[in-house]
C-alpha cells in the first residue's frame, strides 16, 4: 500500500506521513523532499512551534515558487518530469490529491 504526501500530493509513500498520535515518519518524500516529524518541527519563539498544517502550507508554497524541483529523480516518475522538476499540468492534477487547487494556491 502506497500513500500520499499532505505537502505536494505525490502517492508513493512507503508509510503514512504521520501515525495515529501524529507523530511524523521521518520518511523524507522523494518528490518534495519534506522530512515527517522533522520539517515540520518549527519553532517561532522559545517552546512556541508552528501547527503542522500551517508548516505544510509554507513549505509548499516555496517549494512551487521554486518551480517544483523532484528529490529524487530516480524514483519519481519521469514522464511527469522536466529538467528536475515536476511538469506543470502533473503537479496541478497531484495536487489535487490533497484537495489543493493550483491557482488559489495562495488562499
Amino acid at each position: 500500500m502506497k500513500y500520499i504526501c499532505p505537502i505536494c500530493g505525490y502517492k508513493d509513500l512507503d508509510e503514512p506521513a504521520y501515525d495515529k498520535y501524529g507523530d511524523g515518519s521521518y520518511d523524507i518524500c522523494s518528490c518534495c523532499k519534506f522530512q515527517f516529524g522533522y520539517d515540520d518541527d518549527v519553532e517561532v519563539e522559545e517552546g512556541v512551534f508552528m501547527e503542522i498544517p500551517e508548516t505544510h502550507k509554507i513549505y509548499r508554497l516555496n517549494w512551487i515558487k521554486e518551480g517544483a524541483p523532484v528529490f529524487n529523480t530516480e524514483y519519481y516518475p519521469k514522464k511527469f518530469q522536466l529538467n528536475g522538476k515536476v511538469k506543470k499540468e502533473y503537479l496541478i492534477e497531484q495536487l489535487k490529491n490533497i484537495n489543493i487547487d493550483y491557482y488559489n494556491i495562495n488562499k
